[in-house]
Parts: C-alpha cells; sequence; structure tokens
C-alpha cells in the first residue's frame, strides 16, 4: 500500500524557502543554514500540523486537494510554525556533524534508543538546563551519528526526558550474545551526582540498523536529581 502525506512535501518547501529569504538570513537570531538545521525545522512543524495522507495516484489528488482546501492557509499556517519552529532550533542548535559519520562492518551489536527521565527530587517536577552522559567502559558512548548527544542537554523544551542511541559496535561472528554495560551520570553544579548502572543483553546481527524505530527502545527508571546534602534530610522528612 502506497500511502503519502501531502503536507510534507508542503512543510519541505515551505521551511526551505523560509532559510532561503534573504530578509529573513538578515535577522539577528538566523545563525545557522545547514541542513540539520532545516531538518530539524521540518519536523518541528510537521509534529504540529495536520497531515493529510492520499492513496497513490498522486498527480490526480493534487487537482482535487486544492478544490477542497485553500492551499494559500495552509503555506500561512505553514509559514507560521516555520518561523516558530527555525528561531527554536537556531536557539538551540544541536552539535553538527565535522566529518561524515562511519559505520563498523557488519556483524554488528545494534542497541536500542535508550530513553529516560530526570525528576526534581523534591517536586518531582522534570528537570531542565542539565546535561545527562552515557558512559560504556567509563567512556562517553559514541552516538549512532551526530543528531544524536552526548552528553545530551535537557532544554526546556524537553523537560526531564533525555534520549540516546549508541552507536553498532563489530564483532566477527553472527547471532553472538554479549551483555554491555551502562552509566548514566548528572553532574550539575549544586546539586548530588548522580550515577545510575544498567546493562543490555544484545545479540549480533547481519546489518546495521539506521532507522529510527520507537518500539526498539530501552527505557530506565525515573531519576531524581536532589540539592548536596539535602537529599537525606527530604528522605527523612518523608518517613
Amino acid at each position: 500500500m502506497n500511502v503519502h502525506n501531502l503536507m510534507e512535501e508542503y512543510v519541505y518547501t515551505g521551511v526551505n524557502e523560509l532559510f532561503d529569504d534573504p530578509e529573513i538570513g538578515k535577522q539577528e537570531w538566523f545563525t545557522c543554514n545547514c541542513e540539520q538545521c532545516r531538518i530539524d525545522t521540518i519536523c518541528f512543524v510537521l509534529n504540529r500540523i495536520q497531515p493529510r495522507y492520499i492513496k497513490s495516484g498522486r498527480g490526480l489528488v493534487y487537482s482535487k486537494i486544492e478544490e477542497i482546501y485553500d492551499k494559500s492557509q495552509i503555506m500561512a499556517d505553514i509559514n507560521h510554525l516555520a518561523l516558530e519552529g527555525m528561531k527554536q532550533v537556531l536557539s538551540t542548535r544541536r552539535p553538527h556533524a565535522e566529518k561524515v559519520d562511519t559505520f563498523p562492518e557488519a556483524p554488528v551489536f545494534n542497541f536500542p534508543t535508550i530513553v529516560g527521565r530526570i525528576l526534581d527530587g523534591q517536586t518531582f517536577e522534570p528537570v531542565k538546563d542539565i546535561f545527562v552522559s552515557l558512559l560504556m567502559d567509563s567512556k562517553l558512548t559514541e552516538a549512532i551519528d551526530c543528531t544524536w548527544e552526548n552528553p545530551y542537554r535537557i532544554s526546556k523544551y524537553t523537560p526531564g526526558t533525555f534520549t540516546f542511541w549508541p552507536k553498532p559496535v563489530s564483532t566477527k561472528f553472527e547471532n553472538t550474545k554479549k551483555v554491555f554495560s551502562f552509566e548514566i551520570r548528572v553532574e550539575e553544579k549544586g546539586f548530588d551526582l548522580i550515577r545510575y548502572y544498567f546493562e543490555i543483553g544484545l545479540s549480533s546481527e547481519s546489518f546495521i540498523r539506521t532507522a529510527y524505530n520507537a518500539r526498539n527502545s530501552f527505557f530506565l527508571p525515573d531519576l531524581h536529581l536532589f540539592p548536596e546534602h539535602d537529599k537525606l534530610d527530604y528522605m527523612q522528612y518523608c518517613l
């Protein structure tokens, strides 16, 4: 079955036109025009606009959809969201690649994405503006590509939540089993150190997974960040 979201093409066109607009390029907040920032903005808009799905025979549907929907209004809505997305993306730029990402030769151990949350130990509210690191063998774990940060900065736009996707590790044989040991570490001035250890057991595969799949995720329990020297007092208060 061939299903297509028409809004993807509208958003792709609208975002790229705004990035190429010379007037926008003069704005103080316009600090980057790279492909990564464009893609982040496209994702920002697509996550906030209603999709319009069609089946194959796209050319025929194009003529019909413009009879049903006001394309100028659609583009106005997209441009409004795109400007908001551009400002947000450019104000919280992720690390940019300085080299082309390379992968080891298969067979490999393909890691799941690792997802967790950091909560304030006193209010249980999601924290923000802190850095979370993922370590393996006491070293920062290499990410699958430059768009997956390590350390990961929890910003006000993603309160509490952090994600990692480790780069595949090569091995000699397929279907080899191995347990990998990881550490989540949070070192913030004025707060107790968080060091959380966990393990993931994997079997090596003959191919490298590069497509994200939400079902292939490893979820950690909630971790709590306490002000220095306050953790014991808080626990005694709760008792």
